[in-house]
């Protein structure tokens, strides 16, 4: 890379622009078979001022979710390939292969992702609190479809024309690097809508962030259609929402969205959990690892693989024992305008959210 003319600041690419600890670059990647019956999530990231890559593939199946998490010494490697997972960007942003050689572990593939429509930039996001930057990232998402073969305890899945929604993100943010500045406040409260979503007629993107009185603290949306249909692109003015929530739990069954457009219309949008939402412990991230200190902390080169009970409406398991699953994002099975696909649609909060009894007040 530094034999092409794209530096953007006074350094080699090895070195980041900022020497915050915190500093990643990670792409991400969910897959969801045509029956709903097979789910994947896979993901790696550099850590440049930590001198580390990880990474790691989860599926999920019946309700129960194979992890298999891996992580090596970055030095001046920068392939996106960490042990037995590998990330192959074969033509930018239209065509990528995820592949994760079969091991002493219950899981395997070798898939590619095909766009199906162009990535979005999201808005920047940039968060300063109490003299000091928490978050300053970019992210781009974008909608394909997945092809290839998935092998879950010896059964190989096929996948055809599969569900899929990648992201990419880059930049400063909390968790990353074994721990976080803290200068004992509480954390916000917040509620965070984030929704990428299809049908065979159009794809809905928005994220939403209220505060505990259901203020807008930021938010960004748009409603594109196929490049065949003709029709422009419509910015998403401001999302309605109603979500209910498994008792006592942050996970949500059913949802549903109005989508109110910048020329007044409003699209409804109805979405049903497919599964369980992910315990994302399990890929590493919320103190995940064995050694429960989280992304981007060295352990040198590293494989560990475990299995998580998803069984029971809102609890999580691991060897029948009780296991803190972190954050959880939830696939479901939409319905848009009539129109039945699929979507990634995470519901996550912080502190006591009034409207819906969330936390502790």
């Amino acid at each position: 890379m530094d034999e092409q003319l794209n530096h953007q600041t006074s350094q080699p690419f090895r070195v980041p622009g900022t020497t915050d600890h915190r500093f990643y670059d990670r792409h991400w990647f969910e897959a969801i078979s045509s029956d709903g019956e097979v789910m994947m999530l896979a993901g790696m990231g550099t850590y440049k001022n930590m001198g580390v890559a990880d990474g790691f593939m989860v599926v999920q199946r019946a309700r129960q979710q194979k992890n298999v998490r891996v992580s090596r010494m970055l030095e001046n490697d920068m392939r996106a390939s960490v042990g037995p997972l590998s990330i192959d960007v074969l033509e930018p942003y239209e065509h990528l292969r995820v592949s994760l050689e079969p091991g002493d572990y219950p899981i395997a593939a070798e898939l590619e992702w095909r766009s199906v429509y162009p990535v979005y930039l999201e808005a920047p996001h940039y968060t300063f609190n109490d003299g000091r930057v928490v978050q300053d990232t970019n992210r781009y998402d974008q909608i394909g479809s997945w092809s290839g073969w998935l092998e879950v305890d010896g059964e190989r899945f096929e996948a055809r024309d599969w569900w899929g929604v990648r992201d990419h993100s880059w930049g400063v943010r909390p968790d990353v690097g074994g721990f976080e500045p803290a200068n004992g406040r509480r954390r916000e409260t917040l509620l965070w809508l984030w929704t990428f979503a299809t049908t065979d007629e159009l794809c809905v993107h928005f994220q939403l962030r209220e505060d505990a009185s259901g203020n807008v603290k930021h938010f960004d949306g748009e409603v594109f259609y196929p490049a065949s249909d003709g029709r422009p692109s419509m910015r998403i003015a401001r999302v309605d929402h109603q979500i209910e929530f498994i008792p006592g739990t942050r996970d949500w069954t059913r949802l549903h969205y109005d989508l109110v457009l910048e020329d007044g219309s409003v699209l409804g949008m109805d979405a049903e959990a497919l599964q369980s939402a992910w315990a994302y412990r399990g890929t590493g991230y919320e103190n995940g690892y064995e050694d429960s200190k989280g992304v981007g902390v060295v352990r040198g080169d590293l494989i560990e693989h475990d299995v998580v009970d998803l069984s029971i409406p809102g609890k999580v398991t691991r060897q029948g024992a009780p296991y803190f699953p972190g954050h959880r994002e939830q696939p479901a099975r939409v319905t848009i305008d009539g129109r039945i696909g699929f979507g990634h649609l995470p519901v996550m909060s912080s502190g006591y959210i009034e409207r819906y009894n969330l936390g502790r007040k």
